[in-house]
């Protein structure tokens, strides 16, 4: 979530009012947040577990870190569907710019619902079951 506040004051700055679409494309930017945010998601907790597998803490096989990275760079791109549902509900609403703390407050929320969908799937794909 501090991420993706972060890069929404470098892309976006401190304007009053965002544009959804052109030309500010606060739409457009949940393409790059997502893969980023989704990739990272899978990633870093993916591998923190394995670290612990590794080392005995936790029980079971450690996974392959490739394999680990591949599973995180494919959970990032299937969660592009969300930043095609997000952006299809203001396009559908017809919300044509929104005010700089609602859009902050979009992209924040945003980035820890990915967090949550994500890495519990990435987690769940690599402990061991039972």
């Amino acid at each position: 979530m501090a991420i993706s506040a972060a890069f929404f004051f470098l892309v976006f700055g401190k304007k009053p009012l965002i544009a959804v679409f052109a030309p500010d494309n606060l739409a457009l930017d949940f393409i790059p947040q997502t893969l980023a945010a989704g990739f990272m998601a899978a990633l870093m907790p993916a591998l923190q577990t394995r670290a612990k597998i590794v080392s005995g803490t936790l029980a079971g096989a450690p996974p392959v870190a490739k394999a680990i990275v591949a599973r995180a760079v494919l959970l990032a791109i299937a969660s592009l569907a969300l930043a095609a549902a997000v952006t299809g509900s203001l396009w559908l609403g017809g919300i044509a710019t929104l005010p700089w703390g609602s859009a902050l407050a979009l992209k924040i929320v945003y980035g820890g619902l990915l967090g949550l969908i994500i890495t519990p799937i990435a987690l769940r794909a690599i402990l061991p079951r039972g």
